[in-house]
């Protein structure tokens, strides 16, 4: 995972991602089906290539299914529970920063004001 953390803007092949997930190809191709976020890109040829981020899912996928006894169904749900936080989260340090961005701007509209006048 370590390896992940450092390779953030990597993409890996079906085959490596099989690997470093500890399942075979054909499950990964499964998985796609059934779980939204597993979005791997593909080629003109229609090669597959998952980023870091689809393989972390993966492995979050493969603990629930393998080792806490979910199923697909059960899975399926987790995940889209915590890529929703994940994207509630990301929604709200957006609304703020945006709302800091705004605040300056207008600080900056007062000082121009005041400077017309």
């Amino acid at each position: 995972m370590s390896n992940l953390k450092s390779s953030q803007k990597s993409f890996f092949t079906i085959s490596k991602t099989a690997e470093i997930v500890g399942v075979q190809p054909h499950v990964l191709r499964f998985w796609e089906k059934k779980f939204s976020s597993i979005n791997p890109k593909k080629n003109l040829s229609g090669r597959r290539f998952y980023s870091s981020i689809d393989v972390e899912n993966l492995l979050m996928i493969k603990k629930l299914l393998y080792e806490d006894g979910f199923t697909i169904k059960g899975a399926v749900s987790v995940v889209d529970k915590t890529n929703q936080k994940i994207e509630d989260d990301f929604d709200d340090d957006i609304k703020v920063s945006l709302k800091k961005s705004i605040d300056l701007i207008q600080q900056g509209l007062e000082i121009i004001k005041r400077n017309i006048d």
